[in-house]
């Protein structure tokens, strides 16, 4: 009896393998915190609409349950995708710092968009809109979302003004430019649209027919994460020709708009 025990202590490790081989752990997409579009659990009511095209995405294919979607603010979410950690990264290629180095992104796969994102200049309500770079005076002050990319003209911008702040968000964003902490505010459409909301004020002035920065918000993918991508890049051309991702993203759709300086 004493060796029947033996026996059977030995083989249970054995017998418990499959069961543990089957639980694999998730691939993980990483979505950066931008109001309205992701949002950090428990920081803003519902979990932001790129996050519900992308899981519904992964509904559809049959993925939920092998694909987890997890929201951080957007230097660390960038940091942990170049490094590997995991599999995906949105809104995309375009917001990160191409000219930097460092950067091992050559490779990467790339969906098709989800949304348009524009850089507005946003000035107060006694300001007039900024028409052009020009128009923003050496010595004004500005701040801009910390991590947000920053394009030629928006870093000419940014060396030749007196100060430049970096903000959390969109909301903090917009209060220093109501408090008159700064003159003027980077701010990307359409995130500080759920800015104005949060803070229950109407929209400030900017100009439609300027924009320093215009790119496509994406999923991009590490290879070796080409069936994911694929499965999920395939939902989201489906999404646009039957109309789903223009009903989701609602007034949030950006593709009607065409400033200057429109980029892939």
């Amino acid at each position: 009896m004493r060796y029947f025990l033996m026996f059977l202590a030995a083989l249970s490790p054995l017998m418990a393998l499959p069961a543990a081989a089957e639980k694999l752990p998730k691939k993980v997409i990483v979505g950066a915190q931008l109001t309205g579009l992701f949002h950090i659990p428990g920081e803003h009511e519902g979990a932001g609409v790129y996050y519900e095209i992308l899981q519904r995405a992964l509904a559809e294919s049959g993925l939920a349950d092998q694909v987890e979607i997890i929201v951080m603010p957007m230097s660390r979410a960038k940091r942990g995708f170049v490094d590997k950690q995991y599999a995906c990264y949105a809104p995309g290629i375009t917001s990160f710092d191409l000219q930097d180095s460092s950067l091992d992104l050559q490779n990467v796969l790339i969906s098709m968009p989800l949304n348009k994102a524009m850089v507005r200049v946003i000035s107060r309500q006694e300001q007039p809109p900024v028409m052009q770079a020009s128009d923003i005076p050496n010595h004004a002050v500005l701040s801009i979302v910390r991590g947000t990319p920053m394009s030629d003209e928006m870093q000419g911008i940014a060396d030749r003004v007196m100060e430049v702040f970096e903000v959390s968000s969109e909301t903090e964003n917009v209060q220093m430019l109501m408090n008159k902490k700064v003159d003027y505010i980077f701010s990307f459409y359409p995130d500080v649209l759920f800015a104005y909301e949060e803070l229950g004020i109407s929209e400030l002035p900017y100009s439609k027919q300027f924009s320093p920065l215009t790119m496509r918000d994406t999923m991009i993918c590490h290879p070796g994460h080409e069936e994911l991508f694929s499965a999920i890049n395939e939902k989201l051309i489906q999404f646009a020709q039957n109309g789903v991702l223009k009903q989701m993203l609602g007034d949030l759709n950006m593709f009607a708009d065409t400033p200057q300086g429109d980029q892939l």
